[in-house]
């Protein structure tokens, strides 16, 4: 039996966010037992001890609903930053965050300007609110930052920068972000998604967003997330921070009770685990090292990335590289959602997860090359 009722006239020509293939999936699918997962950029090290303890003891007041708008972690936020709380939104994972700036600021025909090979989500939900979405190309598989705020007019509501960016792994400086900001219409956000700003805080000219350049310009909007290097994925946190007006607008629309008691009082113990934290990117960016150097050996391109994953241009159609690795347990990312079919995205893993990798790939390759 068919419907005859139709969806809203922007939705019908998207496509649903593809996520990185699971492992209960692959085990049913395949029947295998090992599993290496390197497609979703989680944290090899798991989740902060502390941020488990405090989960499981929160897990004795489940019958309780949270407060709806997650006080105790929007003010431990505040602190960690050096913000106003009332500065600070709490969502179920950033992708809510990404959500609420284009339900609450997007109207039909408004501009959001996006760069190619962006976080392919800035894309989705604008179309999604009737947004004319500009998308403007990356030079040297970087964002054009330049360019995209000379772009910007009066009809840009929404400038999109993921930075370190996902899938590439390349990022934009300090001093590109701040003429940025200072091109773009004082009417036009700036929306920043430093998901793996912890993988590049080591280098010397990454942006310092908060509180510095988000204290200076009411238009800047900085979304992070303890899905990666807190190792919470499974627990979809997400948070921005931005000028207090424009949270209040978010506000107005964030569902209620949108983030779980026990996912509230991990993230507080998970932002006083410094060392943990360290310890992660640590591994990622020792890792990242060793694997981009035996890729590149095996005749590969691989972008330098400043993230907790490597960006890789393949000799053979990546979904045909996935298929094969997959069948040999391990899990990577194709790029074909992003229009890059020979290319993957390949999390950084731990010294065997990656040993298992580099083995696989070898494997792979020389049947590929001995094909007839």
């Amino acid at each position: 039996m068919s419907t005859t009722i139709q969806p809203r006239r922007f939705l019908r020509g998207l496509v649903p966010y593809i996520p990185g293939k699971a492992i209960a999936a692959v085990k049913r699918e395949l029947g295998l037992r090992s599993i290496v997962k390197l497609a979703s950029n989680e944290n090899p090290l798991g989740a902060s001890p502390k941020a488990l303890a405090a989960f499981k003891r929160a897990m004795a007041d489940c019958s309780l609903y949270p407060e709806g708008a997650s006080p105790e972690l929007r003010q431990a936020l505040a602190r960690f930053h050096r913000v106003d709380p009332d500065s600070v939104i709490v969502g179920n994972g950033s992708d809510e965050i990404i959500r609420l700036l284009c339900e609450a600021f997007v109207e039909p025909d408004d501009e959001v300007i996006v760069s190619q090979y962006a976080f392919i989500r800035f894309k989705q939900q604008a179309a999604m609110m009737g947004g004319k979405v500009i998308e403007v190309p990356m030079v040297d598989w970087t964002h054009d930052l330049r360019t995209m705020g000379r772009t910007a007019s009066l009809r840009t509501k929404i400038v999109f920068v993921a930075n370190p960016n996902n899938p590439t792994g390349t990022y934009n400086t300090e001093d590109e972000l701040a003429e940025l900001l200072a091109i773009v219409p004082a009417s036009t956000l700036v929306v920043l998604d430093e998901a793996y700003a912890h993988y590049a805080d080591g280098l010397p000219d990454f942006p310092l967003t908060v509180p510095g350049l988000l204290s200076r310009h009411p238009n800047l909007v900085v979304i992070r997330t303890f899905s990666k290097a807190y190792g919470l994925a499974g627990l979809r946190v997400g948070y921005g921070l931005a000028d207090t007006e424009l949270v209040g607008w978010l506000d107005r629309i964030r569902m209620p009770f949108n983030v779980n008691l026990p996912a509230q009082r991990a993230c507080i113990e998970a932002l006083k685990d410094a060392a943990f934290v360290k310890r992660s990117v640590a591994l990622a960016a020792k890792g990242r090292e060793s694997l981009g150097r035996e890729i590149r050996a095996m005749g590969m391109e691989v972008l330098d990335s400043a993230g907790n994953f490597l960006f890789v241009h393949t000799p053979v159609p990546g979904r045909t590289l996935f298929h094969a690795l997959l069948k040999r347990g391990v899990i990577i990312r194709p790029m074909d959602e992003y229009g890059l079919a020979k290319s993957v995205r390949i999390t950084v893993g731990t010294p065997g997860q990656n040993k298992l990798l580099l083995r696989a790939l070898r494997e792979v390759l020389a049947q590929a090359r001995n094909a007839p």
